[in-house]
């Protein structure tokens, strides 16, 4: 079996543009992993190895729980090899090779979480930006849970030093800005985010053709083409007008961050779907539940949105208090013996009250009164 450091090679599982992946264990853990490593013809050159150092970089600093996560970094026998967390799924072009398009409230679902991976990438000091998000680097695990994966052709954004004169991606999911080669910041990860969920919906790309001439022109002059009659039937009309507003061919004419797309999907995305997409309260913070406001008959009934499990947990809360106060069996019981070891007490005392002989001082000098007559 072959061995690369601390890693037994198991098989390979793809292979990218810098280099190969394997399924690998570690030596003492045995843990499951997947092992990258620089392609030997890119080894050999400093600039290849300083791309793929950055990419080792980019990930040891990106902790998401929808980015695939970096166990670690090494060099071995001069090939770089970075250790990955070991993902069982399909990628979402896989789903949509098999299925064909995807029911709105799935596609929507896996949408919000990779705007959560984006906005935890484009948080970062500088800015990470993906560059070729695409539905092959979209995996989807266990529970549906989405790990936008290759982060390795992305790049921090103050080491562009002003320019992008090359273009870096793929041709069907290219921003116009990626194309014309100008500057590119978050919304051209944006933009693509547009062509995947379009592409989850209709099972098809807003833009094709067999030309990568006439696909490029499509991305840059044409508007997206509407969504099929019987999606749009069912889709609610907020998802429509988002994904038009990230297929803007003008950044400036798109959601400004992932966190603005992720607060527009919000409302359509149940809470389990988007439970992993969003990070956990530490366990030190609390949150106090807002007291009810007062009830009035004159106040309408207002419809409550769909929104998170925080939010529905504040409606329960306020539910619960307007209910009748409801008591135990346990508790019933304990009162009623209580009530009525009390009523015997009151009873024995006021019996043996009345059938005491001793006389009371007033009666006693009545008495002797009346001797004395």
């Amino acid at each position: 079996m072959e061995r690369i450091g601390e890693y037994f090679v198991r098989r390979l599982i793809g292979e990218g543009g810098m280099g190969k992946v394997y399924e690998a264990e570690e030596r003492l853990s045995r843990r499951r992993v997947a092992l990258k490593v620089l392609r030997a013809e890119l080894g050999r050159s400093e600039e290849g190895r300083q791309m793929f150092i950055s990419e080792m970089n980019i990930l040891a600093h990106l902790d998401h729980p929808n980015i695939v996560r970096s166990l670690s970094s090494s060099e071995v026998d001069g090939e770089l090899v970075m250790a990955l967390e070991f993902l069982e799924g399909e990628t979402l072009r896989s789903r949509l090779a098999a299925r064909g398009r995807l029911p709105w409230p799935e596609a929507v679902a896996i949408a919000a979480q990779v705007a959560a991976a984006l906005g935890a990438a484009h948080g970062q000091e500088p800015p990470i930006v993906h560059r070729d998000l695409k539905p092959e680097n979209l995996m989807l695990t266990t529970g549906d849970r989405v790990k936008v994966m290759d982060f390795g052709i992305a790049k921090v954004m103050q080491a562009i030093r002003k320019s992008t004169a090359h273009s870096v991606g793929t041709l069907q999911y290219m921003s116009p800005e990626q194309i014309d080669a100008a500057q590119v910041d978050q919304r051209s990860d944006l933009y693509c985010l547009g062509l995947v969920l379009y592409e989850a919906l209709a099972g098809r790309p807003p833009f094709a053709s067999e030309s990568p001439r006439e696909l490029l022109n499509l991305q840059c002059t044409a508007a997206p083409p509407p969504l099929p009659e019987d999606v749009r039937a069912e889709l609610p009309r907020g998802i429509e007008r988002l994904i038009l507003r990230l297929l803007e061919k003008a950044p400036a004419s798109r959601p400004a961050s992932a966190e603005e797309v992720l607060a527009a999907l919000d409302p359509f995305v149940t809470a389990s779907d988007l439970a992993p997409a969003r990070p956990s309260a530490p366990a030190s913070m609390s949150i106090p539940a807002a007291p009810a406001p007062p009830v009035s008959a004159s106040m309408p009934a207002v419809a409550a949105p769909p929104v998170g499990a925080a939010r529905l947990d504040t409606i329960a809360l306020v539910e619960r208090a307007a209910r009748p106060r409801e008591i135990s069996t346990r508790v019933g019981i304990a009162i009623a013996l209580a009530l009525c070891l009390v009523t015997a007490a009151t009873t024995y005392l006021a019996r043996r009250h009345s059938n005491d002989p001793t006389p009371t001082p007033a009666a006693a000098a009545a008495v002797e009164g009346g001797a004395a007559r």
